[in-house]
């Protein structure tokens, strides 16, 4: 069984707190409450362990399966900014094609 942690997710209702996976280092998987973005079908959002969403998915595999494939670009366990500075700007080119070809979509889609 895989454990979870709590998670804090910013929203337009202020913050909130959900159960994540980590399915690599230093990143998590949840599924939105459901009054945040009630009409996206996009529910599962793979974010940065200090709390960026990267990117949202149909289903919590793909989610998890992205998370995977990423979890080798960078130190994830870093937090956010240095994590964006040791990607750089062709880094993040890299890591938003290989979400997308995971089936990633905006977070806020």
């Amino acid at each position: 069984m895989t454990s979870t942690q709590p998670h804090t997710v910013d929203t337009n209702l202020g913050p909130i707190g959900v159960e994540a996976t980590e399915p690599a280092p230093g990143l998590r998987v949840f599924s939105l409450p459901t009054n945040v973005s009630p009409d996206s079908p996009y529910r599962w959002i793979l974010a940065h362990h200090d709390g960026p969403a990267l990117a949202s998915f149909e289903t919590d595999d793909a989610a998890k399966r992205a998370a995977e494939q990423v979890g080798a670009l960078v130190d994830w366990t870093r937090n956010a900014m240095t994590v964006a500075n040791l990607l750089g700007p062709g880094g993040m080119n890299d890591l938003m094609e290989q979400l997308r070809s995971a089936g990633g979509q905006h977070p806020n889609a």
